[in-house]
């Protein structure tokens, strides 16, 4: 299925499923706040989830992370 397929991808980039469903918050324009809401989790701890998908993914910004998420189907 679609899913398995992008949970495989995820594990290519060492993303842990609470990043993935961090970097698929973000891929659908949500803020780090609404993001640590959705969550149950605090904003410092979104941040943190966020730096690790930055060096996983090797990029620099939300546009980039999202961009490579939906090149290559990790959400």
């Amino acid at each position: 299925t679609h899913r398995s397929g992008a949970a495989a991808k995820a594990a290519d980039f060492h993303l842990t499923e609470r990043e993935v469903e961090i970097l698929r918050h973000l891929v659908d324009g949500f803020s780090y706040k609404m993001i640590a809401e959705k969550c149950g989790i605090s904003y410092p701890t979104v941040n943190t989830h966020v730096s690790h998908i930055y060096e996983n993914l090797q990029v620099k910004s939300v546009a980039g992370a999202v961009s490579l998420a939906v090149r290559e189907g990790l959400v």
